[in-house]
């Protein structure tokens, strides 16, 4: 099974590229900051199903989302719009949602650490009420059906893997309860940007 995983930059090959209707994905996954109109367009390109969470420049259910351009300047593409997402937006929102697909059992979390009080932001001790409020599904899951779930998608990382010092791009620790209890076996995240493919 092929998924197509994005977060945070918009690859400008996955819609300037005609290649990249090679890649043939099952379906899509994004781990936040995403423009909504790039993501849906992503889903009218490979004619798939789309299962995202929102990062803390997301707002998807506002009705009147800003114009801007930061992600693509002057491109030709203008992935943002102000109407009504609410009527048109295909995706599936993850986020406390254990859903089933072709299948792959998969659950998300949205946001990243709390730096300025905005949306989509958490103290460490309010993820922790949001992700455990989670653990009678996956515990049911665990006993009678002796599995958990595959995939955990989230914004931010987890506490010490691919996080930073600083606090907007700090992991969360119960992300690393959550992956010691349940043992997916892919934990998605986006937020901090890699550079240097020799980072830990």
């Amino acid at each position: 099974m092929r998924i197509l995983c994005v977060s945070d930059v918009v690859n400008k090959y996955l819609y300037t590229s005609e290649n990249s209707l090679g890649i043939k994905p099952d379906f899509i996954i994004s781990c936040g900051d995403l423009p909504k109109d790039y993501l849906d367009f992503l889903m009218s390109k490979f004619n798939v199903s789309l299962f995202f969470v929102q990062g803390n420049h997301d707002n998807y259910y506002k009705q009147d989302y800003e114009k801007s351009t930061g992600f693509l300047g002057n491109s030709k593409f203008d992935f943002y719009s102000a109407y009504d997402y609410k009527k048109v937006f295909g995706g599936i929102d993850l986020d406390r949602k254990l859903i089933n697909f072709k299948g792959l059992s998969m659950i998300g979390f949205q946001g990243c650490n709390k730096y300025n009080n905005g949306i989509h932001q958490y103290t460490q001790d309010e993820m922790y009420r949001r992700v455990r409020a989670t653990y009678l599904k996956l515990f049911f899951r665990k006993v009678f059906l002796s599995s958990t779930v595959d995939i955990v998608v989230t914004h931010a990382p987890p506490y010490g893997i691919h996080d930073r010092d600083d606090i907007v791009h700090t992991g969360f620790k119960v992300f690393l309860e959550l992956i010691e209890k349940f043992r997916p076996k892919y934990f998605l995240h986006g937020h901090t940007h890699l550079y240097d493919i020799n980072e830990n």
